[in-house]
């Protein structure tokens, strides 16, 4: 039988919201939460703002929050304010959103590989290591890491620790691309449950090694090598 396009892979990096988790509608009206009691104008912008460039740090989001909506002077109370109502409405999401179509299968096949599998996300890197210990995930992973660090700092701590090992990135957004060129590795691009505008849609799509709608396609590549299409 003819061998899996993924089993040329010896480490597997994946972004979390998106991906593995179909929470990124639920992550972004959780923005415009946390910055209640502005104008509704202002609070729609952000959240807006947040969809265009998902998969960036919340850290930087509310420091651009503040300096660029509100367009009020930093004030280091108000900024972990907004954190920490953005991290309890987090923590909600995380314990009870549906896992995307595939991905337990998918890290379950992976792991039976001897693969290498880590998250690279822009969430809270204890917050993410919390809720997949709670949720029984973390059994498949190498290693889970997130912000503060930024998802090209994330995935220079895992690519260090494997040289000469063929990586792959898979993502749903702009950043995720970005990262997987920056490091010179492949890119798979899921497009279910991005959040990204059109013309980001396209660019990832133009990048990539291979488009998947869900991670259940990828699953079933490693069950059905033969019936599998890379682009």
């Amino acid at each position: 039988m003819k061998s899996s396009f993924l089993s040329q892979y010896d480490i597997f990096i994946f972004d979390c919201d998106g991906v593995i988790m179909d929470t990124n509608h639920l992550k972004c009206e959780a923005f415009g939460k946390a910055v209640e009691g502005h104008s509704s104008e202002l609070v729609e912008n952000f959240v807006s703002h947040c969809k265009k460039t998902f998969g960036i740090s919340r850290y930087i989001k509310f420091k651009e929050f503040l300096s660029d909506f509100a367009k009020e002077p930093f004030q280091e109370e108000k900024y972990n304010r907004l954190l920490n109502n953005y991290a309890i409405t987090c923590k909600k999401i995380y314990m009870s959103a549906d896992l995307t179509p595939g991905s337990k299968g998918l890290l379950l096949e992976l792991s039976n590989l001897n693969k290498k599998i880590y998250v690279a996300s822009g969430s809270d890197e204890r917050e993410l290591n919390e809720v997949f210990e709670s949720r029984k995930l973390n059994k498949y992973f190498n290693g889970i890491y997130g912000s503060p660090k930024t998802k090209s700092e994330c995935t220079a701590n895992i690519l260090k620790s494997y040289p000469n090992q063929k990586s792959v990135f898979i993502g749903d957004s702009l950043s995720d691309m970005k990262t997987a060129i920056e490091h010179d590795i492949d890119f798979i691009y899921m497009s279910k449950y991005t959040v990204q505008s059109e013309e980001q849609d396209f660019l990832c799509r133009g990048g990539a090694r291979m488009v998947i709608s869900t991670l259940e396609e990828l699953c079933n590549s490693l069950r059905k090598p033969n019936n599998f299409t890379v682009c």
